[in-house]
């Protein structure tokens, strides 16, 4: 295959532990309404879809302006639970050093806001290494669709055949496969190994730190 020079991250279950944050701000969001809870491993299903499609079918909101006003209190308030709640998962940071520093680009592309991605990524000392992020507000076509990835190779001139796409659902293998890039899927985040093989990615893998071996 040929090296790889640009990477695209997903954030949610692939660079960060976020299951904790995402559940938690959900259910807060819902109490604040005063609607029921939603059931936690629903939501947990859901995660790295748009926030409105969480929403819609995890707490079965169908009212437009119901379903604004959960994403806003969402968002206001998703970085003051999430910045006490979230870490990186095993090897990443070194993993992104590394790369780095072979002079790769690396990318995020997150169904998260990007604000609360862009503080998120400083947070956990990782920024240094990012140099294009993308959140949901970004593109009107959302993830699985391949807009984002899209967006990101034109913004850095960047060939599919030389990307590499990493995520840990099939929402994200769809992504990248939609932009014709390569794909990889992790196994320790929200999908499993057997429905990321199923979604065809092109490598699976059990640790982050085993993404250098695929970019050579």
């Amino acid at each position: 295959m040929n090296k790889i020079e640009t990477v695209i991250l997903d954030f949610d279950g692939t660079i960060a532990d976020t299951k904790n944050s995402i559940i938690q701000t959900i259910q807060a969001t819902l109490e604040i309404l005063g609607l029921p809870k939603a059931n936690d491993n629903e939501i947990e299903n859901l995660i790295g879809l748009p926030l409105e499609e969480t929403f819609i079918k995890a707490a079965q909101i169908k009212e437009r302006g119901i379903l604004e006003e959960a994403i806003r209190i969402y968002r206001e308030n998703y970085n003051s639970i999430s910045l006490d709640t979230i870490q990186l998962f095993p090897q990443v940071a070194s993993t992104l050093q590394n790369i780095y520093q072979r002079g790769i680009t690396i990318t995020v592309a997150s169904s998260k806001g990007r604000d609360a991605l862009l503080l998120l990524l400083n947070k956990l000392n990782i920024s240094q290494y990012i140099s294009y992020t993308l959140g949901e507000q970004d593109v009107v076509n959302k993830k699985p669709a391949p807009d984002m990835v899209l967006m990101i190779l034109e913004q850095t001139q960047s060939s599919p055949q030389k990307t590499l796409v990493i995520g840990d659902t099939v929402y994200d293998i769809a992504m990248g496969q939609g932009a014709n890039c390569i794909t990889c899927g992790v196994t320790y985040g929200y999908n499993t190994k057997e429905q990321l093989m199923k979604q065809g990615a092109n490598y699976i893998i059990d640790c982050f730190g085993d993404v250098p071996g695929i970019c050579i």
